[in-house]
């Protein structure tokens, strides 16, 4: 497909601005948690969106502290089959990830906290009444960690010696890329955060799993956001996004879902990688260890 072609007319899952939530904090359990119990209180509504071309001519400049995600190079030594091993992608891949956010982001300091690949089966979005093999295309928009989490999280990581990590610049950012190239089916959806309200467009959510609970951000529609993606994907282009920031700036995070892509090749299913990471800025000698256990329940967690 044509990456300088207009705008795709897509569309885009949201919670819906429910009374609700004016009482009720928003959740998901990502277990049957039995006893009538209902899993979420989730009310989504799917709404018309454009997603802009981030190649199209006069687009951008797209600088992750301005609108909340960039576009950087990130090259792997991994070979395709690689990608589908754990341990080769946890040798090769996310020494290559941390390499990559310390040169862009001038980082004194990476976590990769989790990553999942993800595989589209040719029926998603469509439930089969089956486990898929691999992970599916999100589908609702969201932003993956509230500031509080990412505090919460870090104090978790370095236990006693939080403080020092703390005193610096920190920040929660996501690193998505194709495991194979050029990928155009259900994209990667990218919210400019200068197009969002984050008091009004907002709201902290539960993700509920059997052993503990972590806090995203649930993202409410308005016709005011700015969508854009990146065309004709190729596996050295990496999108980087910022889910926390622990300093104000113009992107107090960035909201993201992967979305149907009416012009892409219907015999071209999406496979990809994302991650999520810690990002620090403190200026020390030598961090502390890790020693925390952060959450389990993830597609691939890191030690």
């Amino acid at each position: 497909m044509d990456p300088t072609d207009n705008a795709i007319e897509s569309s885009m899952w949201y919670l819906e601005r429910a009374p609700l939530y004016d009482t009720e904090k928003p959740y998901s359990m990502r277990y049957e948690p039995g006893d009538g119990i209902p899993q979420t209180n989730f009310v989504k509504i799917k709404q018309p969106i454009t997603v802009k071309s981030m190649r199209q001519p006069g687009a951008g400049p797209f600088h992750l502290n301005e609108c909340g995600f960039q576009l950087i190079e990130l090259a792997s030594s991994l070979p395709y089959d690689g990608f589908w091993d754990n341990d080769k992608v946890q040798q090769v891949y996310i020494p290559e990830v941390k390499e990559a956010l310390k040169r862009s982001l001038g980082a004194k300091y990476v976590v990769v906290l989790d990553y999942a690949v993800r595989k589209r089966e040719a029926s998603f979005p469509l439930p089969t009444g089956e486990e898929y093999e691999y992970d599916q295309p999100t589908a609702l928009a969201h932003i993956d960690f509230t500031v509080e989490e990412g505090e919460r999280i870090i104090k978790v990581m370095f236990s006693d010696r939080a403080r020092e990590v703390l005193q610096g610049r920190w920040q929660a950012i996501n690193i998505w890329k194709p495991i194979k190239g050029p990928l155009n089916d259900w994209p990667l959806g990218l919210c400019d955060a200068r197009s969002m309200d984050f008091e009004r467009d907002v709201v902290p959510s539960d993700v509920i799993f059997d052993n503990f609970v972590t806090e995203n951000l649930q993202i409410f529609p308005s016709p005011s956001f700015e969508w854009y993606y990146l065309p004709d994907h190729q596996t050295w282009e990496a999108l980087i996004f910022k889910s926390a920031d622990s300093e104000p700036s113009g992107a107090v995070g960035c909201a993201h879902s992967g979305f149907y892509n009416p012009k892409a090749d219907k015999n071209e299913l999406r496979e990809s990688l994302d991650c999520r990471c810690f990002v620090f800025f403190a200026d020390l000698g030598e961090y502390p260890p890790i020693v925390g256990d952060i959450c389990q329940p993830q597609s691939h967690v890191m030690s």
